[in-house]
Parts: C-alpha cells; structure tokens; sequence
C-alpha cells in the first residue's frame, strides 16, 4: 500500500477554510506532517438565497485548490485526496461546482457526506486521545457534526446543516449579538436534535471539540488563566469557564472582540455563533467538560487511507510514538523497549502494585522518548527531548502526563527538574513533585542498567524499607555498575529505600 518516503497530500475544502497538509508515510505506514496551509475561503457566505454557489464565487478557491496542487507536486506528491464538506454538499447545484472544481485544477473532489465527515472525526479523535467514551462535536462553517463514541467505538451520527459561518449569516448580521438571535440559534440546534433520543442517553461524558471554533476558544481561556504550556490538544475545558465565555462575546462589539487575548482577528465574527452551538449541544448531551482535540477530518482520512481495514487506533500514545522512532534518531527499538520494562519493573516492586493507567502512560512515554532530543543534537540531548516532549502535541497523553513525561526524560534533581515543576504548578497536582522525582529516578536507574548488553534481565522485591535487584547477566556489567551509582542515590532519596542488588550468571544454551 505505501512505499518508502511516499507523500500523501490531504485538501479539506471546508466551509470557511481550505486546508492542505501534506505527510510523508513509510514503509511501515508511520508517517508525519512535512507542510501544512490554510486559506479562509468562507465557502458558507457565498452560498446564494435559491442555494447554488455560482461559478465567480469559486474563483479564490480555485486559484488556493490550484496553488495547494502545485505546493503538492513540489513535494513530489504521488497522492493529493481532496474532501469537499458541507458547503459544497448541501448546495442545490453540487454536482454543477464538483464539476468546475475538477476542469479547472485538474484535482478529483471527494464529497464529503454529513455522516463520514462525522466518521472521519471520529478516527481523528480516537487517533490523538486516549479516552474511551465521549461526544465528538466538530463545528465548521457550514455544518456541525455529533458522535457518541463507547469503548472507542461510534454508535451514533449526526450532522446539522448549521456552522459558524452561515449562522451568522443569519442570525450576527449586528455588530453585537441581540439576545433574540442568540436563542433563536441555541433554538435552531435544539429543534434540529428533536427525535435524537441518543443525544441524552450518554451523560456525564467529556464533549471533545474538534475545529477553529474549539481551538480558538481553548487560547482564549489560556490567555486568561495565563496557562503555562500554550498546547491546546487535549485542553480540557470546564463548564464554568466555557459559560463564561458564551456569556461574555455574543455583547462584545465586532472591535472589542478582536481585542481579545487569543482570539484571530479573521474570527471575531463567527466565534459568537461558534460557542454557542457547542454550549448548546453540550446542555443537551449533559457534558462533564469540555477536551480539545487538535486532530479532526484530515486526520481522519489519513487513518482512513492507511488503514482501511482496521481504521480505530487501539491506542494512540503507541501509535504516535512508534510514528516518532520510524522518523527520529537511529535509536534501536528493542534497548528503548527493555529501559520501560525496567522501569515497570521497579516500579511495581516499589509502590507493590502495577502502574495506574496515568502512570503507565507516564513511564512508557517518557522511556520511549528520553533519547528523541538526539534528532536536534546529541549533546543536552536530554534537555531537547524535554522539550520535545512538552512541544510535539504527543497524542494520548494529557497535559499533566506530558509534563511528568518531559520531567522524567530529562531527570535534574537538584535543578532542571525542580525548575519545570515549577512552571508548571497550575497543571500539576499537588503531590505531583514527589511523584516526578520517583518517576524520573526510576528511569535514571533503568537507563544505566541498560547503559550496555550484559544485563539480560532483573528482578526487584522490596522488603521494609529495601530494594533488593537481582541481575541475570551474560557478561560484567561493568559500564552498567558505573553509571549505577549516581542513579541509585537518587532513587534511595526520592523512594525512601535503601537498594541493594547481587549478580548471577545468565545460563548458557
């Protein structure tokens, strides 16, 4: 299906923006982003009273679909999958505007239904997050699709032919939102549900957001709360704090709101009607919070062209750090392998039970990427792999998790490590510095038993306040030992043990 270092181009002709992005994928289908381009079309405001979009009104999205092309063909480009949504679909002439599209950029247009923009979101959601359970909710210019997920399954579907650009066409044509038009929109979502029994029947599930109005929104509030890491994948959201927001905008003016912290001038217009679709779908579907998901449609039909026999991610950190190691420093994949079986190791003998889910992530990212800052240079590698870290978006992991992740990778007791936490206080728990230098001490011993190939394999049991580590070795563990010493102080202080180990021959044949 893929050959080494093909290229896949991937339009989103949407509503209000027309979006590229361009992979390369593998052997092995990993793959990564090489070039990315957006233009704001506004597709949703060119859409004439009988329905039809008329040939003129598509000129600027020729010329961007025709530049898109040719950004394509520079990266030698072997596949370009163009997906026209919702305001090409629901024109009365689509098939009249596919046509134009297609003669004049020589592209083949994909309309997109309602219900497999809503499926492609869903693969793009359950690609980047590591939940079970949720509605996805994407608003784009000119439609808003819903899906309930169980078990990282879909079970239902729905798109509304309302968006952010052609409710305020109807309803914002005020500098500031009329109190009347805000409800007749909240009503417009409500009436439009009507009969969707399903849409109550999950409650007390997170609302993941896909889209420019969930992203837009999640800066905002960063910019208010003067969040310390400027990521908006996997931002959560509360109710309180999102009420706030859909209550303050609609009364700002047009000038007012483009002076809002966060929030793109080229969005002060449809962010009104944007937050309040989705406060109103998270009402009716009685949300717990608000997750913001960076990935959506187009990652959805990259998953979809890749794996068109088993789309569902079953587990998204793995995917997205094998998706790393495919591309990153020639590190081998087996020593990364046996430093997190290490570390799980001790740490079970340690706290006297498996890894929590958070913990598990924690341990398997931090041991799968400590060695990732070695792509930018080998020296302070560490250091660039915190970075890394905390800058990469890695899917699967929460903000809190990232940042113990990040710690960990590049393990200071004395200064780096008290130094991040400290940034970071407003994301961290409370109990989160001693659980940062247990984890991170663990990865530091873990690294230095795996500094060479002599220990084949350990055993840890913890007795009182001891640790006794037994090593299976092939030969003297001498590089091993040495880089030992330091580790284990670390360990015995952030643990409160005292480790001791002995060393037996492996066994031959």
């Amino acid at each position: 299906m893929t050959r080494t270092n093909e290229t896949l181009g991937i339009i989103d002709i949407g509503s209000n923006s027309i979006r590229l992005v361009i992979y390369e994928l593998d052997q092995d289908a990993a793959y990564r982003i090489i070039h990315e381009d957006k233009y704001a079309a506004r597709l949703s405001s060119v859409v004439e009273p009988d329905g039809t979009i008329l040939r003129h009104s598509l000129d600027k999205a020729i010329t961007i679909l025709r530049q898109f092309k040719a950004t394509c063909e520079a990266y030698q480009t072997k596949l370009i999958r163009a997906a026209a949504t919702a305001a090409i679909r629901n024109a009365s002439n689509v098939l009249q505007i596919i046509e134009w599209l297609e003669t004049e950029t020589g592209l083949t247009i994909e309309c997109v239904s309602g219900d497999r923009e809503a499926y492609y979101g869903f693969l793009g959601v359950t690609q980047s997050i590591d939940l079970a359970d949720g509605f996805v909710v994407d608003i784009g210019g000119g439609s808003t699709e819903i899906t309930v997920f169980r078990d990282r399954k879909r079970l239902h579907s729905i798109s509304l032919p309302i968006g952010a650009v052609n409710s305020h066409a109807r309803y914002g044509g005020e500098d500031q939102w009329s109190e009347a038009n805000a409800n007749a929109l909240c009503n417009e979502v409500i009436q439009a549900l009507r009969g969707q029994d399903w849409i109550r029947e999950h409650p007390g599930l997170p609302l993941i957001g896909l889209g420019g109005t969930m992203r837009t929104l999640a800066k905002v509030e960063q910019k208010r709360t003067q969040y310390s890491l400027p990521v908006t994948h996997h931002y959560e959201i509360s109710e309180q704090a999102m009420e706030n927001i859909a209550r303050s905008l609609p009364h700002l003016t047009s000038a007012q709101r483009k002076k809002v912290p966060g929030l793109a001038k080229d969005r002060a217009d449809i962010i009104v009607p944007g937050v309040l679709i989705l406060r109103t779908v998270f009402q009716l579907i009685q949300g717990d919070r608000y997750v913001v998901s960076g990935a959506g449609l187009r990652d959805g039909l990259l998953r979809d062209y890749m794996a068109g026999g088993q789309p569902v991610v079953p587990d998204a950190l793995k995917d997205s750090i094998r998706n790393f190691i495919h591309f990153g420093p020639p590190i081998p994949e087996k020593r990364l392998q046996r430093i997190h079986q290490d570390a799980v190791t001790l740490y079970t003998a340690l706290q006297g039970t498996a890894p929590d889910e958070a913990d598990a992530r924690i341990l398997y990212a931090s041991s799968m990427l400590h060695m990732a800052g070695k792509q930018i240079n080998y020296f302070r590698y560490t250091q660039h792999s915190a970075y890394w870290i905390m800058n990469a978006s890695i899917y699967g992991l929460s903000h809190r998790e990232t940042i113990l992740s990040a710690s960990a990778a590049d393990y200071h007791p004395k200064k780096r490590t008290p130094q991040l936490l400290n940034k970071h206080r407003d994301i961290l728990k409370n109990s989160d510095e001693r659980h940062a230098h247990r984890i991170g001490s663990l990865l530091r011993v873990a690294e230095a038993i795996n500094r060479s190939e002599s220990i084949a394999a350990i055993e840890a049991t913890k007795e009182n306040d001891s640790l006794q580590v037994q090593f299976t070795c092939t030969a003297e563990p001498l590089l091993e030992l040495d880089g030992l010493e330091e580790a284990v102080k670390d360990l015995q202080e952030a643990w409160g043990v005292t480790l001791s180990y002995s060393i037996q021959q492996a066994s031959k044949g």
